[in-house]
């Protein structure tokens, strides 16, 4: 993967991350005492941030599809759980959600021919991969 790419995906997920402590903020700056929506926050919050986190620091496709389903599941929540009513928070999970599939798309976006996934064959001994 090209340096620039790299360096490119390392900050769309590093902004990312932020926006998971954010999130998981939200229901304290909103005054929110719905339990769903505070626990929805909290952990969708954490995954974020722990997804953003480490993809900036090792991108992996794997990583970014799974961000791809957490950003459904941000984009989903507030009318799955019917609590679409509480705007702050509603807004917080779609923003963050927006956000997160930006940063799976830039991810899973422009594969090429040399960017092939990895070859777990090639892992021996001490050497990471």
């Amino acid at each position: 993967m090209r340096e620039d790419r790299k360096e490119q995906l390392a900050a769309f997920n590093l902004a990312t991350g932020t926006l998971g402590m954010i999130l998981i903020a939200t229901p304290w700056a909103f005054d929110i005492s719905e339990p769903t929506a505070v626990w929805s926050a909290v952990f969708s919050g954490a995954l974020v941030m722990r997804l953003g986190f480490s993809t900036a620091m090792h991108f992996r496709e794997w990583k970014a599809r799974v961000e791809a389903a957490v950003a459904a599941w941000l984009l989903s929540v507030p009318w799955l759980l019917h609590w679409e009513k509480l705007s702050g928070v509603t807004w917080a999970h779609i923003v963050v959600g927006l956000a997160v599939a930006g940063a799976a798309a830039a991810g899973l976006r422009g594969r090429t021919a040399d960017e092939t996934p990895l070859d777990l064959g090639q892992c021996r001994g001490a050497r990471p991969c």
